[in-house]
């Protein structure tokens, strides 16, 4: 006899499959729904609370928002690692799917391995002005801050440079830890993804036991994909959803994404290279085959080893820990999933939205979608949503 999956977690009780019972929040925004609320379920391990990045002890996330008058579009978002990030480096990895874009001081990171910065997301033409705003805030200016960048001038007047040093700070000093906001929000106000309404998306992943004190989480800005490559848990929407497409014309703005994975597991920087190349993979499942003309950059820290400034320029000697190398298995699987869950957050959150030259671009019609997924029959409803969620 064969069971399908959906068969199988019924009948496997939550202690064999290493996880326990867990309380996911919902966040919406007018009226918009996250995937897992509506009873879409990625990959197969349990989120966390909040199911974002936030989830990962320390770790804030920050938006300032621009939409004004007709052409603006845009913003930055801001993650902080943990609050002393100036002056207690992390660990830090990264991956370069394909490069066509910018994430400043990734040469830096490759040599030292560390991030000692807060790390933001922006449009390609604010990059300058966001790296400055944080370099002026930086107590030590030996580390250069990680800012990336998607191109949104479809809606956007990205040439007028609309993001100013008061927006970066202000960022900065709201980041909170929590629910974090999606969709049309911060650096990912005017991005577009697989032709829909993109933005900014995040998740997160509760590792099975015994690792289960730790979490994986992801946030990401999403800018990149043709719709017919559209994948949600497997099922081929964007070949079933061929209309509500932004002007053909302007295909070469649809690219890019910016992908951030924190996790409070010991790692070292060479190991979350491992972790940042997983993040790809997720990205991968959704449909993307990381174009051309793409920038697609995945970075990941741990905030399990805080080295201080002090002791990394001028100690004689610090101490890192790090998991057993067989360990790391479990957190390649949640860095796959929660990425690919917060792309498909920010498809589900991000709202239709008008902008430069009247250009409009359509959000997901979630209604059509939870059909479909109803037909290839991947959603979950009300009596099996305890077992999505573990």
């Amino acid at each position: 006899m064969r069971f399908d999956r959906r068969t199988l977690l019924k009948l496997l009780p939550a202690s064999l499959l290493g996880f326990s019972k867990v309380e996911v929040i919902p966040f919406r925004t007018r009226g918009r729904q996250r995937a897992r609320q509506l009873g879409i379920r990625i990959g197969m391990l349990p989120p966390g609370k909040w199911n974002a990045i936030t989830d990962v002890p320390g770790v804030k996330v920050g938006h300032t928002t621009l939409i004004e008058g007709e052409s603006v579009r845009t913003g930055v978002t801001v993650i902080w690692p943990h609050d002393e990030i100036f002056t207690q480096y992390l660990p830090f990895g990264f991956h370069i799917l394909n490069g066509n874009g910018e994430v400043t001081g990734l040469t830096q990171s490759e040599s030292l391995g560390i991030v000692g910065s807060p790390i933001c997301l922006t449009n390609t033409s604010s990059v300058g002005m966001v790296y400055d705003a944080v370099l002026s805030r930086m107590q030590d200016k030996a580390i250069l801050p990680n800012v990336g960048e998607t191109w949104d001038a479809f809606l956007n007047d990205i040439e007028g440079r609309h993001v100013h040093k008061e927006h970066v700070w202000d960022a900065m000093k709201n980041a909170k830890s929590g629910p974090v906001a999606e969709g049309n929000v911060g650096g990912g106000t005017g991005m577009i993804c697989y032709e829909f309404k993109g933005g900014i998306g995040t998740a997160s992943r509760r590792l099975p036991a015994p690792w289960d004190q730790y979490t994986m989480g992801a946030i990401v800005q999403a800018n990149h994909g043709s719709r017919r490559h559209l994948r949600i848990d497997g099922v081929p929407v964007g070949e079933e959803i061929s209309d509500l497409k932004p002007a053909p014309d302007e295909a070469s703005y649809f690219n890019s994404i910016l992908i951030v994975i924190a996790t409070d597991a010991p790692l070292l920087d060479y190991q979350l290279n491992r972790i940042a190349r997983r993040g790809g993979m997720g990205l991968s499942k959704t449909g993307s085959i990381s174009s051309n003309s793409s920038g697609d950059f995945i970075m990941a820290f741990s905030t399990s080893n805080r080295i201080a400034a002090q002791d990394f320029w001028k100690g004689t000697t610090y101490k890192l820990k790090s998991i057993e190398q067989y360990d790391i298995q479990p957190l390649f699987q949640a860095a796959s999933e929660a990425t690919e869950e917060a792309i498909i957050n920010a498809l589900f959150m991000a709202e239709t939205l008008k902008g430069r030259g009247g250009h409009t671009v359509y959000a997901l019609p979630i209604d059509r979608v939870l059909k479909i997924m109803e037909r290839h029959r991947r959603l979950f409803r009300a009596e099996e949503k305890k077992v999505a969620a573990l």
